[in-house]
Parts: C-alpha cells; sequence; structure tokens
C-alpha cells in the first residue's frame, strides 16, 4: 500500500490496476490500516466493499469504505464489534443489500448501536447460547462430589487451602467451570485436585482430556500434572490408575483434531469428542472461535475446566471470552508463587495488585527508583531511567545470563546425542542449564524500536557472538510455529549447544525439552537450527505476548521511549506477574504510569448475551 494508486489485489490473488472509474480511497485510510499493522488485501476488501454498494453518491461511497476498513481495524484489534455514531448507522440503512439486522445473511450487520461482521455475531450468538445452555445443568451429586474432594484434599500434597478447595467443589458441581487467578494461586494444583476427584466421581483415565491453547502452556501443564501425581505420598486406586494412564495435555487444535493441510476440524458438533471431563489451561488466550468449537465438539454430558487469568492479556485474535465469562469464574485471590514472607515477593504482588487497580500514582511509589544500572540489588521491583538501557542489558548478560559458575563448562561441552537421546550425565547437564536459562528473561512491549524484542536480541547476540548471523552455544531460541513431526510447538524455547551425532561431527544444534506426549522416547531433542528456517529466532528477549504462561525468578522489562496502544495495564500486570523474586523496569516512570492507566478496551458483546 505505497499510495491511492498502487495496484491492488483482485479476490482471485492476482495484481490488476484499479478501474479508472472507481472511488479512490478515502484520505489518510491507506495510513490508518499501516498503523494497525493491515495489508493490502484489506484494503482492497473496504474498496471492493464500496465499489458493491448502490444507492449512495460518491462522498457517502467513500464513507462507506472507511467504515467497514474501520471495522477491520477493530476486528484486527480484538473486538468483534465496533460502535457507531449516529451518522453512521443512517449511512448503513441506506445499504440493504450489504446491511442487515441480527438473524439475516448480509456482510454487514448492525445490532443496536454496534456494527458487526456477519460471521462473527453469528459466532458471538450461538456461544452465548451454548454456553447459557451448559452452565444452566447440574453436575455429580453434591454429595459425591464433597466424599470426592475431602480424600482429594486429604491426600494433596501441597494441602490444598480453602480457597482451593472451594474452587474444586464447585467444579465438579458443575458442566461448565471457570477459575480465574493471578500467577501463583495454584491453578495448576487445581487442575490436579479435579483429575482425581473426576476419576473418583467415576471418569476413567481415558475419558479425561487435558488440554491449552499453546503447546508451551499444554506442555507446562502435562508437566505439573505428572510432577503432582508422582508427589503424592498415599496414592489411591484412582490415583494409582491416573498415574499409570496419565492423559497427554494437548493443545486445543490437537484435541479438536486440526489438519494443517485442510484447514478444518475433526472433532465438531456432529462428531464430538469423546471425553467425559476436558480441564483446558490458560483461557484467557482462547479467542471466541476457538471457544465456539471447543464448546460445540463437547458431549453434551461432558464437564468444561476452564482456568485462567482474567485480568492477563486477553487472545491475539477476536474476542475476549475469558473475561466476559466473569459472572460464572470462581475468583482465586491468595499468591503461592512469590514468598509473602519476604520484601521482594511483597512488592511485586503488591505493584501487580496497583497495576491491575489501574493506580499508576501508587505503582510508581511502589518502585525503588535506581539511578545508574550499577545501583541495582535484582530484588523486588526496581526502575532504571531509559538512558541506562544499553549498560543495563550489558549488565543483565555478564551478571545474569552467563553467571552460572558451571556456564563455561556446560555450554563448551560436547554433547553426545544418539538413537536412545543423552546420556544420563548430558541429560542432567542439559537440565542444569535450561533450569538456568529459563529462570530470567527480558521481556519487550514490541518486537521492532530500539526497545522491542528484535534488537534486544541483535544486541544481546552481538555480546555473546560478535556481530554476525550464526549461533553460538549457549544462546536462548525459540519456536515460532507448530512443527507436528518433530512435537515442537510455537513458543518452545530451546539453547544452542554442540552436539555430537553417531557419523557426524560436532556441530551446534538447537537442544529442547520434550513433552513426553506424543513425543519419540528421547527427553532432549536435537535439530540443526538452519532446518527450521525462520520458524527459529532468539530469545534473550520476547514480547509480553510470546512470555504469557511462563515463570521466572526474575524478569527485565524494556518500556518503549513513549506511551504506545499495546502498553496497557493487561501488558504490564502479565510482565510483572511472570516473575517470582525480581522484577527490573527500564523506561520513564511517565510512560509505566500511563501503561498503568490505560485499559485494554475490546468491544464484545458476548458478556451482556450471557447476562
Amino acid at each position: 500500500m505505497k499510495s491511492d494508486t498502487a495496484p491492488l489485489l483482485s479476490p482471485l490473488g492476482s495484481a490488476r490496476p484499479r478501474p479508472a472509474s472507481a472511488i479512490p480511497y478515502p484520505p489518510g485510510l491507506l495510513s490508518e490500516l499501516r498503523d494497525a499493522d493491515l495489508g493490502e488485501e484489506e484494503a482492497y476488501l473496504a474498496w471492493q466493499m464500496g465499489q458493491l454498494a448502490s444507492g449512495i453518491d460518491e462522498a457517502e461511497r467513500r464513507d462507506f469504505v472507511a467504515l467497514v476498513a474501520r471495522s477491520l481495524i477493530s476486528s484486527s484489534q480484538g473486538s468483534t464489534r465496533m460502535r457507531l455514531a449516529a451518522a453512521e448507522s443512517a449511512l448503513l440503512r441506506e445499504l440493504p443489500a450489504l446491511v442487515g439486522a441480527p438473524g439475516e445473511r448480509k456482510p454487514l450487520i448492525v445490532d443496536g448501536e454496534f456494527l458487526y461482521h456477519q460471521r462473527v455475531l453469528v459466532c458471538e450468538t450461538r456461544l452465548a447460547a451454548t454456553i447459557k445452555a451448559r452452565a444452566a445443568q447440574s453436575g455429580a451429586d453434591p454429595r459425591a462430589v464433597k466424599a470426592a474432594v475431602a480424600e482429594v484434599a486429604a491426600t494433596s500434597t501441597p494441602p490444598l487451602s480453602d480457597e482451593q478447595r472451594a474452587a474444586v467443589t464447585a467444579a465438579l458441581g458443575r458442566r461448565l467451570a471457570v477459575i480465574s487467578g493471578g500467577p501463583g494461586t495454584g491453578k495448576t494444583t487445581i487442575a490436579l485436585a479435579l483429575g482425581r476427584g473426576l476419576v473418583r466421581l467415576g471418569v476413567s483415565p481415558s475419558e479425561l482430556a487435558l488440554a491449552a491453547p499453546t503447546g508451551k502452556a499444554a506442555n507446562r501443564l502435562q508437566g505439573s500434572f505428572q510432577a503432582g501425581l508422582a508427589a503424592l505420598l498415599a496414592p489411591s486406586v484412582e490415583d494409582r490408575g491416573l498415574q499409570s494412564a496419565c492423559p497427554p495435555a494437548q493443545t486445543l487444535h490437537r484435541l479438536l483434531g486440526y489438519s494443517p493441510a485442510t484447514g478444518r476440524f475433526l472433532h465438531h458438533q456432529n462428531y464430538r469428542l469423546p471425553a467425559r471431563a476436558v480441564i483446558v489451561d490458560e483461557g484467557s488466550m482462547i479467542d471466541l472461535a476457538l471457544m465456539d468449537r471447543l464448546l460445540r465438539a463437547l458431549r453434551d454430558d461432558a464437564v468444561l475446566v476452564l482456568l485462567g487469568d482474567a485480568d492477563q492479556l486477553p487472545s491475539v485474535d477476536a474476542g475476549a471470552v475469558f473475561r466476559d465469562l466473569g459472572g460464572l469464574a470462581v475468583r482465586l485471590d491468595r499468591n503461592f508463587r512469590t514468598d509473602q514472607a519476604q520484601v521482594a515477593g511483597r512488592r511485586i504482588s503488591e505493584c501487580a495488585a496497583a497495576v491491575r487497580a489501574g493506580d499508576a500514582d501508587r505503582l510508581v511509589a511502589l518502585l525503588a527508583a535506581r539511578p545508574t544500572t550499577a545501583e541495582l540489588t535484582f530484588d523486588g521491583v526496581e526502575l532504571v531511567p531509559a538512558n541506562q538501557r544499553e549498560a543495563l542489558l550489558e549488565r543483565w548478560y555478564h551478571d545474569r545470563i552467563v553467571a552460572l559458575p558451571e556456564w563455561g563448562q556446560l555450554v563448551e561441552h560436547e554433547y553426545l546425542f544418539g538413537p536412545e537421546g543423552f546420556s544420563p550425565d548430558d541429560d542432567d547437564r542439559l537440565a542444569r542449564l535450561h533450569a538456568h536459562v529459563s529462570s530470567q528473561r527480558v521481556l519487550c512491549v514490541t518486537r521492532e524500536r530500539p526497545t522491542g524484542a528484535n534488537p534486544v536480541n541483535a544486541f544481546l547476540h552481538d555480546l555473546c557472538a560478535g556481530p554476525g548471523n550464526e549461533l553460538l552455544p549457549g544462546e536462548p531460541v525459540l519456536v515460532l510455529r507448530n512443527d507436528y513431526e518433530r512435537g515442537l510447538w510455537n513458543g518452545d524455547q530451546g539453547i544452542i549447544l554442540s552436539v555430537k551425532e553417531s557419523g557426524h561431527a560436532s556441530r551446534p544444534m538447537a537442544v529442547f525439552r520434550l513433552s513426553s506426549a506424543g513425543a519419540p522416547a528421547a527427553r532432549w531433542l536435537a535439530i540443526p537450527p538452519e532446518t527450521l528456517g525462520e520458524g527459529l529466532s532468539l530469545a534473550y528477549a520476547l514480547t509480553v505476548h510470546k512470555a504469557q504462561g511462563s515463570e521466572h525468578d526474575q524478569v527485565l522489562l524494556l518500556l518503549p521511549e513513549q506511551p504506545l496502544p499495546l502498553l496497557t495495564r493487561e501488558l504490564l500486570y502479565t510482565a510483572l506477574t511472570r516473575a517470582r523474586h525480581a522484577v527490573v523496569i527500564c523506561g520513564s516512570a511517565d510512560v509505566l504510569a500511563a501503561g498503568a492507566a490505560t485499559s485494554l478496551t475490546r468491544s464484545s458483546g458476548l458478556a451482556e448475551k450471557l447476562a
């Protein structure tokens, strides 16, 4: 979209010039679409809708094109609908061939004072009806639930708190349960207690499904589930059955049988999932369309439990479903992750609470201001000026990334990878290295700009390897797209190490910890980085969106140089709550305060339809 006279894409995909008789783009439209990261396809769609509009003059046609474009921008930013001004509603009423009322099959639908794309309104309306029907159903017999929860609570390690026990009891008594709580409130502990309770209520392990929106989240759910089962001191017959046949955690797409080749799902309302109970973690990341598919694919008698944090960033695609389900949610408040007895842990929780409340003044007052990088203590929540960014990144690299006493030995070691994976000694080395690399992370608001993840990764790479594209041992990497054959998922993080395979010379390879669900026998997987191509990137720094669902001991958050639409209290809350012990924020206190005072706004009609 270089100019208003640039060639446009046709619906068939070939470039063609716009006819001379066609209306021009409305002034400012192209720059508005570019700012929203939308491309030529959306510009052409808005323009083509304008060509189809009849019965209006050319000025009204340009206004209509601009209105359609703004609706596309609104959708790209996560809203399912767009509020209309009175003049816009009047214009749309003049276009009955293109614009209809709810229930009509027209491209655009006006519902009260809002404009919907027809397919989105259908999805939202259908999901609301499905949720209401399921929420009205009762679950297991209350006496059986009470007995099952009592037995689970008596043998849980660690013990269930009163809050967690109440959440488990409520969830087992419903066909649809929503449990919302911040990081560290014990949602994975509750997931295990739910699984143990369900088998006591007659659900066999093979009828229990564990899922999450991303592969990283699914792997973490499965790992915590298995670790919790292994930690039981006195497992019952039901627990032993669950231990021996622990259900694999899957992405929601894999659970629903998504085929990348066809773009279709195996399971739907006409071919339901066999599971009698489905437990889903990281529910806030589920968009409207995927939640609709999940609900329609469930058996009528199945139990669905959604766990997540309504205060975190919502899904990338349209909708804020988990937030809109707040009326059905059980809320968890007690934080077990940060040590509340220690000042550092308490300060992280206090700052997160201030952000969640939108109290920018309290947030800034809670921070420990450090005028220079040299004064950092890496304890609690500290604020460093923006002019210290490069010095801070250098200190972070030397004092955090490569500060492990055995770093040199672990990184320079030659790892032997055979048909059975790595040796036990190498497994142990990889576990120590992986734990250290995972203990800290740089988080960014954007991918680009001087404070974005890409330039920060390049800066830290230069500190490690000097200028050049070659990845060197010790560098962290991130998978950017799902690789179903290898069992790697978008968001999986690995480390470049020197690996020697049978019959091959030692070479740098990307080493990943595998999920045990559907994975090869090896605990770790070594892959030549070049075979992943553009599906692999450096991971010294991640965007906050990419870090969602992760936990680190220490986090460095780089703020942009000025307030941006992306910098909201939801993003700041998500960034702060990734840390267990310490957060360093680099940037202006004014920019930080502006972000804390700005709430991410998504217009959605789901909550109204549920009410």
